[in-house]
């Protein structure tokens, strides 16, 4: 299993400094997020890093921060017409989740977008309306 991680990040490592691959650094907050009427509000954010291996596609790695608790992330986004995006991460952390959501980006100027995204989170099926800021690399 070793031996496999170390020839995938050797791989991943020398593609990212040979190809003209497109890097995002993006970070947000949700907005919304269930059980909507708490007496105590959750809140959560997050940031994330986007490379994108083809036109339409990126892998994507970052942390999210719940409550007083750090969990990393790793997935995939997909734009099936730009600038709409399907994602889908893993969160990982004690109780570790699935979150399978959509999202739109608005180009603010030719590096910035204003993301707006919902997430289904699969394992504690709740919802969270997320907005944030993605800079181009």
């Amino acid at each position: 299993m070793n031996k496999i991680l170390a020839i995938l990040f050797v791989f991943l490592f020398v593609n990212i400094f040979e190809s003209k691959a497109q890097w995002r650094l993006a970070g947000g907050i949700d907005l919304l997020s269930t059980p909507f009427f708490e007496n105590v509000p959750k809140y959560r954010f997050g940031i994330e890093a986007n490379y994108f291996v083809a036109n339409k596609f990126a892998i994507t790695g970052g942390l999210e921060f719940i409550e007083k608790n750090m969990a990393g992330s790793a997935g995939f986004r997909f734009y099936p017409i730009n600038p709409v995006f399907i994602r889908m991460r893993g969160i990982l952390k004690d109780n570790s989740d699935l979150a399978i959501g959509m999202g739109y980006a608005i180009g603010l100027n030719r590096n910035w977008r204003l993301e707006t995204m919902g997430d289904y989170f699969a394992v504690s099926s709740g919802f969270a309306m997320r907005v944030g800021l993605a800079v181009k690399l």
